[in-house]
């Protein structure tokens, strides 16, 4: 069913093999639209294949079949704003989706205008709108309209790489843009964020995100194992580095439907950041003090006992969380509520404690946990 919006900001790529036909195209958008900026944008020769993976958010090497097409050369770009977009379902790339007909419609035409395949780019929502723009020109689509340096009429040049190509100015940049481009929340140890990167022995930014080799290419991070199960990376930040736990939807770290209702259930924090909201948080912190540990720390009993403190709302006991067992019953009845499974972490750097929920580990698990402790015999010979 067709459904009529209010006034909405998208966008329009003619990449550089399609310029050709660039005063055509341009004139009809404005003719249909209200143009809000017009840019010519050019990429670093030596970042070409970099933006395009991280603007795809997906690995597309130098000399891409995606370069081949689209070209290398400066692309335009043009933001307007439909006064009165339609939503309805389309065949896409990605299957049957709901779309901004007005602007899907006329990007399949200037397709088949510039002889059909990927020349032309264009937003089929406001979301893909605030991706797109955030990582193009560093603003999403509500502060593009209140920036006062948008220039109407006039084409712009741009020498601009996609925002965080060189790293990240401060932490405040690096969250706008997985605000407006990826799903996630900060798992934990939160509370010191901006101001603080590190907690005393956590010293990681845990994250859950919907989609990990998107956010990787997003976060422009450095993975820092080659083991394919291991998901840390460090980002630059001004001039340090960040260290990043990346948790990814499947990857057993919770059950996958936990996962799935952590990240619908998000709350946006200090108005920098998503976290999970305080149901969520505090038994993903109990889960992971019980489960992912081998015993329980102090710090973990204090925050678990001020979290149920907030929920309950009503002072408690932090007595009763010291007794584990009192803890595995809350954490047992939470899990059983919801449906939830206890689950074997695909990481096998992240213990499981597969003792408290009585199963058994798979060999591969088994093996790696030998081989660790042979390593730490070593070591402890040796110091």
């Amino acid at each position: 069913m067709e459904k009529i919006y209010s006034p909405e900001v998208h966008l329009f790529i003619v990449w550089e093999k399609a310029r050709y036909k660039e005063k055509i195209i341009l004139d009809e958008i404005r003719e249909n639209f209200k143009v809000l900026g017009v840019y010519n944008i050019i990429w670093s020769k030596d970042k070409i294949s970099e933006n395009f993976s991280r603007f795809y958010g997906r690995k597309l090497p130098a000399n891409s079949n995606k370069e081949k097409h689209c070209g290398t050369g400066p692309f335009l770009l043009v933001v307007i704003e439909d006064s009165s977009p339609h939503y309805i379902e389309r065949k896409t790339s990605k299957g049957d989706e709901v779309v901004n007909k007005n602007t899907f419609d006329l990007k399949s035409k200037y397709r088949d205008m510039t002889g059909g395949g990927h020349k032309i780019h264009c937003t089929n929502s406001k979301e893909e709108t605030d991706h797109d723009l955030t990582l193009l020109l560093g603003l999403n689509a509500s502060d593009f309209l209140n920036n006062s340096s948008i220039h109407l009429g006039e084409v712009v040049t741009l020498n601009r790489d996609i925002t965080g190509s060189d790293g990240w100015k401060d932490i405040n940049e690096f969250f706008y843009v997985l605000n407006n481009t990826v799903k996630y929340v900060i798992l934990r140890n939160f509370e010191c964020l901006p101001d603080q990167y590190k907690i005393e022995n956590h010293g990681d930014i845990d994250l859950l995100v919907d989609n990990l080799k998107e956010f990787e290419w997003i976060s422009n991070g450095i993975k820092l194992s080659r083991k394919k199960h291991r998901v840390q990376y460090h980002i630059n930040v001004g001039k340090e580095k960040i260290l990043l736990d990346s948790r990814y939807l499947g990857d057993n770290y919770y059950d996958s439907n936990w996962e799935k209702n952590i990240l619908n259930n998000r709350i946006v924090n200090k108005n920098l950041f998503y976290t999970p909201n305080v149901v969520d948080y505090f038994y993903s912190l109990l889960y992971h003090a019980l489960i992912h540990k081998r015993r329980v720390s102090e710090d973990y009993i204090k925050k678990i006992g001020e979290l149920f403190e907030c929920i309950n709302n009503k002072s408690t006991n932090i007595k009763m969380f010291a007794d584990e067992q009192q803890m595995m019953n809350l954490l047992d009845s939470f899990m059983k509520s919801n449906e939830y499974e206890y689950t074997e972490p695909v990481d096998l750097s992240v213990y499981y404690n597969n003792k408290r929920v009585k199963q058994s580990i798979t060999n591969k698990r088994l093996f790696n946990e030998k081989i660790v402790k042979r390593v730490q015999t070593l070591i402890n010979k040796m110091s």
